[in-house]
């Protein structure tokens, strides 16, 4: 495994290479933490997705504000012309007058309503046989509005409420989902590209190595050391590497714009050009957790369980709603007021209206009438209970039919989505015990290799083989090398996937703030 990373460590220290042989283009080493920063920063699905968290903020806020306070006040001026409808209060009349009216509301989380207002108003009018006028009223009044049955408790009186904080969560879940599956994918292109510019590497060192060879068959074919077949031979293999790192450079390419389409790199101007260089070294820590750790990691972490069990959540939520909603409206309302009256009172002789003559006043004004409430001089209470009986919702049940239904489909759903979260459980370990036992033999094998190499090398200096036999061996160790940065790669690659199958990508790459 040591000497697996040394190599990969080599060959990353030159890959730079790659980009040099044109002195124009222009390179950028980006981490892979650079690479996800930038393509979560400018991805559009992740931005769209970004402000639903933030919408649902906003309806947790309007959801709450039944529990704020609310004021009235209203003011009213009036002067009419009244006509007459009793001969003896005159043929018409005026009545001139203002209103003050101010209330304060308030939602209670037991369900109920609690009320306060304040009404003061005055009246002068020309109207015949009026004891009072002016004429000042007032009251102060309390009213406490409390349901028994239907829409009673503070569960039902907080129902909308919970439902759009629980909106807000599954928003803030499903952009993390979203993040984490971007957050995969740059990893895999960054890794995939990484493996492309290694093998490019690795192709063109047997390049070289084959025009060499080839130099030092034209020189011994020119001494009469070698035959022309062997020099067609060096020719051949010249021509095979060639074609090989051709193949090579255009797999780089493929690798490379599928990452920088991932991190939304211009496609036009001077930074469509710049070609990206991984400075990551694809060094390996292995797994330690176990299998059973890992399944209770992925049911702790993973967006859609979390998703999943907010909707049961909610489900429940509703269950219990529309439970309260088929019982009957039963309500109790009390009511406790104090009014205040004063004015300009005339006193008619004989205490007789109709006589017409006023033999004394006695003086109020609409102080007086404030007094009155202050001092609670005439007090007044009321009790009243409404009935009414929901028949609808009594006899379809239709709303809690349909909440029990979504209920028992979100626990399939969390069922099904823990039993595909298992398997790929399962899958990755698999994958991961596979890819290291891959990378051990395959670095096994490239060390044979070299060491069978360099015994067939020996030979062909001294005569006992021919060109063919080395040139074989030569692309063996060319590929066992490539085989051995693959399986390392794919490891990379297993342990990225391993971090979204256990819902753990996003803080690994300390991503919180995002949420």
């Amino acid at each position: 495994m040591k000497t697996t990373v040394r190599i990969s460590i080599f060959l990353i220290t030159t890959g730079a290479l790659l980009y040099s042989q044109n002195p124009d283009v222009k390179t950028r080493e980006m981490t892979l933490q650079d690479c996800v920063l930038q393509a979560l920063k400018k991805n559009l699905d992740i931005i769209v997705l970004s402000y639903n968290p933030e919408i649902s903020e906003e309806s947790v806020r309007e959801a709450k504000g039944k529990f704020y306070p609310q004021l009235t006040f209203q003011y009213q001026n009036e002067d009419r012309n009244q006509l007459g409808a009793w001969g003896v209060e005159g043929t018409n009349y005026t009545v001139k007058g203002s209103q003050f009216y101010m209330a304060f509301n308030q939602y209670i989380p037991t369900g109920g309503e609690i009320s306060l207002d304040f009404f003061n108003s005055t009246t002068d009018s020309t109207q015949a046989l009026l004891s009072l006028n002016p004429h000042y009223y007032s009251y102060l009044r309390f009213n406490i509005k409390q349901p028994l049955f239907k829409d009673f408790g503070p569960k039902i009186a907080r129902w909308q409420i919970k439902k759009a904080e629980n909106q807000r969560q599954i928003s803030s879940l499903d952009l993390k989902a979203t993040v984490s599956q971007k957050i995969f994918e740059v990893d895999q292109a960054y890794w995939n590209l990484v493996y492309a510019m290694e093998s490019l590497k690795v192709n063109e060192i047997s390049l070289n190595n084959s025009r060499l060879q080839l130099e030092k068959t034209q020189k011994a074919y020119k001494m009469g050391l070698k035959s022309a077949v062997d020099l067609i031979s060096a020719e051949t293999e010249v021509a095979n590497w060639e074609n090989s790192v051709l193949s090579s450079r255009y797999q780089v390419d493929a690798y490379e714009l599928a990452l920088k389409k991932l991190l939304n790199f211009p496609t036009e101007g001077p930074e469509s050009d710049i070609r990206i260089f991984p400075s990551e070294k694809p060094e390996i820590k292995k797994a330690t957790l176990s299998e059973r750790e890992a399944l209770d990691t992925a049911l702790s972490h993973r967006p859609e369980m979390g998703r999943i069990q907010t909707e049961i959540n909610s489900s429940q939520l509703d269950i219990g709603y529309y439970k309260n909603q088929v019982k009957p409206q039963l309500d109790v309302n009390f009511f406790l007021s104090y009014p205040g009256q004063s004015g300009i009172r005339y006193q008619y002789l004989n205490d007789n209206p109709f006589t017409g003559i006023i033999v004394d006043t006695i003086e109020g004004s609409r102080a007086d009438s404030i007094k009155d409430i202050i001092n609670l001089k005439y007090p007044n209470w009321q009790i009243r209970f409404d009935l009414s009986l929901p028949l609808q919702n009594i006899f379809s049940r239709a709303e809690l039919a349909r909440a029990k239904l979504q209920h028992e489909q979100n626990k399939a759903e969390r069922e099904k989505t823990e039993t595909m979260i298992r398997f790929e459980i399962k899958e990755i370990f698999k994958e991961l015990r596979h890819n290291e036992q891959r990378i051990e033999s395959s670095t096994e094998y490239r060390k044979l290799m070299e060491k069978k190499l360099e015994a067939e090398t020996q030979k062909f200096n001294l005569g006992l083989v021919g060109s063919e036999w080395l040139f074989s061996y030569q692309r063996e160790l060319a590929s066992a090398r490539a085989n051995e940065i693959k399986a390392l790669i794919d490891y990379k690659i297993s342990l990225a996937k391993l971090g979204k199958i256990l819902g753990i990508n996003v803080e690994d790459k300390n991503l919180d703030f995002v949420f």
